[in-house]
C-alpha cells in the first residue's frame, strides 16, 4: 500500500486506557469532586438514543470485529464490559468536559503530577501552584484524600477526589520520609499548563540542553523546535528529551517532533477494521538531524510518548534511558452522544517503523535506570547526561 503522509488528525488522541491522566495535572473544570453517582451513570446510559449511538459507533469504527451477543447487551456498561477493551470508555458529560480541557493551556487544579503505589499516590513533581505552596514536595506520598485511604481507592477514584473547581478546597494527607503524617489544605487554583520545560545545563564541563515534554497537545512540536532552536543557540551540543510520566496527545505532534530529529523515515503504521493502513513519516523538513539526543522515559511514558520514542529508537537516531515505557500501542477516537455523553473507542492500532506492537510490553531503554523520588539526585538524568556526553564525545 502507498505511504501516506499525516495532515493533521486534531480529533485522534493517543489515551491511556482508563487512568489517562496518568502524570497529567490533578485538574478539572467539574463542578462536582466526585463523579455522577452510579445512578446517575445509569440513567444517562441507558437511553435508547445512547445505546444505539453506542452500537453503531463499534459496528462502524471499532479496530476489530464485535460479536452480535455483545452489541445486543442491554446497557452500556454492559456491552463495554463484554467487549474487554479498558481503553474503550464511556465519559460522563462531567469526564467528557474534563477531557475536552485537556489541550487547553490552563486548569482548575492543584499542581501535582502523581504516581499510583500501594500506599496512594507518589508526587513526581510539584508546580509552582497551590499544592507546593500548601508545602506538597516531590517525593511525598499521598495516603490520605478528604480522610479517604487513598491506597484502597483505584486511581482514578483517588485523581476524582483531588480534582474539583476553582476555589474548592482538598484535604491531603501526606507521609514523607523522616516525618510524621502531615496535613495539607490545598485551593485549587487556575493552573497554566507547562507542557514544555526547557533549560541549560552545564555537566562536565559541557553545555547540554534539558527538554521536558509532559504531554503532546496542540503546538508541541513547534514549541519543542524553538526550545531546541534556542539552547542550541546558547551552545548546547546535545539535548535530553525527558518524556518521563508524558502519557500522550495527539498523533500528529507525535510526529511533527520526530520530524524535527530526523531526516526520512517512518514515525508509525496505524491500521484497523474500518481504517486504511496509514504509515505516518516523517515531515522531511528535520532542523536538528544530527543533533547529539538521549530520551528518558519511564513507566508513565505512554502513547503519543512511545511514538516519538520508538521511532527515534528503530531508526538510531536517540539513546533511550530509562524503565520500560507503558505499552500502549490503540489509537481512541471521542464520539460525542446525543445526550451530552461521549464514547472514547479504539479504533486503530499502531506498530513502530520496525513492526513492533507496544502493547502490553513498551519500549525497553538501552540504559535502564529508574529515579529514586525520595533523594535529591535524579538518578535517570544523570545517567541521560552521561549518556549525551558519551555521543557528543564520539562525534
Amino acid at each position: 500500500m502507498t505511504p501516506r503522509r499525516a495532515a493533521g488528525i486534531a480529533l485522534v488522541s493517543f489515551l491511556l486506557a482508563a487512568a489517562f491522566a496518568l502524570g497529567l495535572f490533578l485538574t478539572a473544570r467539574s463542578p462536582s469532586i466526585l463523579p455522577p453517582t452510579s445512578g446517575q451513570t445509569a440513567a444517562r446510559e441507558s437511553q435508547p438514543r445512547a445505546i444505539e449511538e453506542v452500537r453503531e459507533a463499534l459496528a462502524g469504527s471499532y479496530y476489530r470485529p464485535v460479536e452480535r451477543a455483545v452489541l445486543e447487551q442491554p446497557t452500556i456498561t454492559g456491552l463495554l464490559r463484554e467487549l474487554g477493551d479498558p481503553n474503550t470508555d464511556f465519559l460522563t458529560a462531567v469526564e467528557y468536559d474534563s477531557l475536552k480541557s485537556r489541550t487547553a493551556r490552563s486548569y482548575s487544579g492543584v499542581g501535582l503530577t502523581v504516581e499510583p503505589s500501594r500506599a496512594g499516590l507518589v508526587v513526581t513533581s510539584a508546580l509552582n501552584g497551590p499544592a507546593r505552596q500548601a508545602g506538597v514536595r516531590r517525593g511525598d506520598i499521598i495516603v490520605r484524600i478528604e480522610g479517604r485511604p487513598a491506597g484502597k481507592l483505584t486511581f482514578d477514584q483517588a485523581l476524582n477526589l483531588i480534582k474539583g473547581e476553582k476555589g474548592t478546597v482538598v484535604h491531603l494527607t501526606l507521609r514523607r520520609a523522616d516525618h510524621g503524617p502531615l496535613r495539607v489544605t490545598v485551593v485549587r487554583q487556575e493552573i497554566t499548563l507547562p507542557s514544555l520545560r526547557a533549560r541549560l545545563i552545564r555537566f562536565h564541563g559541557v553545555k547540554l540542553g534539558y527538554v521536558r515534554l509532559l504531554s503532546f497537545p496542540d503546538a508541541t512540536a513547534e514549541r519543542l523546535g524553538q526550545a531546541t532552536a534556542s539552547l542550541v543557540r546558547r551552545g548546547a551540543q546535545g539535548i535530553v528529551l525527558d518524556l518521563r510520566d508524558n502519557p500522550g496527545g495527539l498523533l500528529n505532534q507525535a510526529v511533527r517532533a520526530v520530524s524535527i530529529f530526523l531526516e526520512e523515515g517512518v514515525v508509525c503504521t496505524v491500521a484497523g477494521l474500518h481504517q486504511e493502513e496509514m504509515t505516518y513519516e516523517v515531515t522531511g523538513s528535520a532542523t536538528y538531524p544530527k543533533l547529539p539526543l538521549v530520551l528518558a522515559v519511564n513507566r508513565g511514558s505512554a502513547s503519543a510518548s512511545e511514538i516519538v520514542a520508538a521511532a527515534l529508537q528503530d531508526h538510531e537516531r536517540a539513546v533511550i534511558v530509562g524503565r520500560r515505557t507503558y505499552g500502549k500501542a490503540s489509537v481512541q477516537s471521542i464520539r460525542p452522544l446525543s445526550n451530552g455523553t461521549a464514547l472514547k473507542l479504539t479504533t486503530a492500532m499502531y506498530r513502530t517503523p520496525a513492526g513492533r506492537d507496544l502493547t502490553g510490553y513498551g519500549i525497553r531503554p538501552k540504559v535502564r535506570v529508574g529515579d529514586d523520588p525520595l533523594t535529591d539526585v535524579d538518578e535517570a538524568l544523570r545517567t541521560a547526561e552521561l549518556a549525551l556526553l558519551d555521543q557528543i564525545a564520539a562525534t
